[in-house]
């Protein structure tokens, strides 16, 4: 860790005005504070000091550092010290999500509540319209939530998190032995997902785009629902592939892919502006999940 002594030295050469009085302060010779200062400018490739007069003087990029310099001392004496500031974060949060994702929120905040158990999460479920007005007022910390050109996020922070996309969902026996979405489309009952959501619209833009009438008996604004309204052989469905649902491996579904350019829909975490500490961190857990 020798950037971190360097770094000790720069900050008793700013605060006692020389090397040599640094040099009594951290217990080293004048000699010694120079080697270290000029080996300091040479790993971060910039000079530190006006060495123009005979007093030595902390420089722009100099002072620019001092601040950087010693947050990240006293980080580390932290760390070393083993201190557990951030451990004991506590207070009270409400985060909103939509339903197809609440199971991914709830494992993520379960995770959040082993590390901080100090932190209490209220949850709540709406429509992604409704939570973006309600993290807009403040009565929503945050919201994950589905992402919209119709909606004005500003003056809130949004963080995209993933993308699902459009498939076509099938009974594995409903399928009648042929992987040819559009066929089925025309023959097969369907199961629209609710039109007026950014995801109906979607779905209305492909089949105008692929001159298809579907066969429709349903009219239904939840995925879950609608997904298990397919496993039951009721009809087929365009839905997004959710992404904490392990559609692909169920005996009783199959995924097909559409044709032509694939629609999505993306999820992304929508916070009051602030950002608080605690919404900071589902934030982090969030996308730490996407990454796994």
């Amino acid at each position: 860790m020798s950037t971190i002594r360097f770094l000790k030295t720069f900050i008793a050469v700013a605060q006692y005005g020389s090397f040599a009085a640094a040099a009594d302060r951290v217990s080293l010779t004048n000699a010694a504070v120079g080697q270290q200062m000029r080996a300091l400018e040479d790993e971060i490739r910039r000079p530190l000091f006006d060495r123009s007069q005979r007093q030595i003087k902390l420089n722009r990029e100099g002072l620019l550092l001092l601040p950087k310099a010693k947050k990240l001392v006293d980080d580390y004496a932290a760390m070393v010290a083993g201190d557990d500031t951030d451990l004991t974060m506590e207070g009270d949060v409400t985060i909103g999500g939509i339903t197809s994702a609440m199971g991914l929120l709830a494992n993520c905040l379960v995770r959040l509540k082993e590390v901080y158990p100090k932190v209490s999460v209220t949850l709540v479920t709406a429509r992604s319209d409704e939570l973006a007005h309600r993290v807009l007022t403040g009565e929503l910390d945050a919201a994950l939530l589905i992402e919209a050109t119709r909606q004005d996020f500003k003056g809130l922070s949004w963080t995209r998190l993933y993308e699902e996309p459009l498939v076509l969902l099938v009974s594995a026996t409903h399928s009648q032995g042929t992987d040819d979405a559009i066929e089925l489309l025309r023959t097969q009952p369907f199961i629209r997902y609710d039109r007026t959501t950014a995801v109906g619209r979607k779905v209305e833009r492909f089949f105008r785009r692929e001159a298809i009438e579907p066969m429709q008996i349903l009219e239904l604004n939840s995925i879950i629902g609608i997904a298990e309204l397919v496993r039951q052989r009721v009809g087929i469905a365009i839905i997004p592939l959710l992404r904490n649902f392990d559609w692909q491996h169920d005996p009783q579904l199959r995924v097909l892919a559409l044709p032509g350019a694939v629609e999505q829909r993306t999820v992304g975490i929508l916070e009051q502006g602030s950002k608080s500490h605690i919404t900071g961190e589902v934030r982090n857990f969030l996308m730490a999940t996407n990454t796994e």
